[in-house]
């Protein structure tokens, strides 16, 4: 395991990941890891109590509570993965860096750059999701985007282009400016964020010489309380192998695994 390389760890906010994220972290041992948060949103995931009563555009109220809501479906408190990749860090007494943008500021000015269409086409998309949102169409989507991450991506572009500039790809190059300069200073490292940023922000990065490894969200999801981690001289891409085929598996034995995640 070379020790300048850095992994990108992708996640999905409203799944039940904590568990494989700290032990892929802890497998891979880093000398930093890095999350996609800032400091107001560490502060509010560890203090929910100081900021629970906290006022807020209603927008970001409608987001906030519809992240809660699907989470709900799978049994998951918002930020849990992030929070689970701070408390590796204190098992491998590595330091940890928030590499994000401020949230809030970012889809403020998102929605103040939206023209009126976008908004129009956002809250339709939005609105009825607490609704209808329930764990199967949700399992859709998901499945939709990992079978095709870049005709995900480029139809989310064409329908909210401001979303897309503003939320992903600046946030996709400030994230991996502030990941190498970790790497760079203290070498092998970890970065755990949104699957959705991982080949924009690997990409910047391998443009810059970086050797990067991605471990995809769908590489986590499904091997329930199996552990295959990345091993030293592993290839990732024998690793996804390794876990399609576990998941295939796991279909065919207990068609049930996903509700019981």
């Amino acid at each position: 395991m070379d020790n300048s390389e850095i992994y990108l760890i992708g996640v999905a906010h409203i799944l039940r990941m904590k568990d494989a994220i700290k032990r892929e972290i802890l497998s891979i041992a880093p000398r930093a890891v890095c999350v996609e948060l800032d400091n107001a949103r560490f502060y509010a995931l560890t203090h929910p109590e100081e900021v629970s009563g906290a006022k807020l555009p209603f927008y970001l109220k409608i987001l906030s509570n519809l992240q809660k809501k699907l989470g709900e479906n799978y049994g998951v408190k918002a930020g849990e993965e992030m929070l689970a990749a701070v408390d590796a860090t204190k098992e491998l007494r590595s330091p940890v860096f928030f590499v994000d943008d401020d949230a809030y500021t970012a889809v403020r000015r998102m929605f103040k750059e939206m023209t009126v269409r976008e908004k129009l086409r956002f809250f339709s998309a939005l609105l009825p999701i607490p609704h209808f949102g329930k764990k199967t169409t949700v399992e859709k989507e998901l499945k939709k985007y990992e079978e095709n991450e870049s005709a995900y991506m480029d139809e989310f572009a064409r329908l909210f282009p401001s979303a897309k500039r503003i939320l992903i790809d600046e946030r996709n190059e400030h994230m991996a400016a502030r990941i190498l300069a970790v790497s760079e200073k203290y070498g092998r490292t970890v970065a755990v964020l949104g699957d959705a940023h991982l080949g924009g922000v690997s990409e910047i990065m391998k443009k810059r010489g970086a050797e990067v490894r991605i471990i995809r969200m769908k590489d986590l999801r499904y091997t329930g309380n199996i552990s295959i981690s990345i091993k030293y001289g592993t290839r990732i891409e024998e690793e996804r192998e390794i876990k399609e085929k576990l998941y295939e598996r796991q279909n065919r034995e207990a068609p049930s695994l996903n509700r019981q995640m």
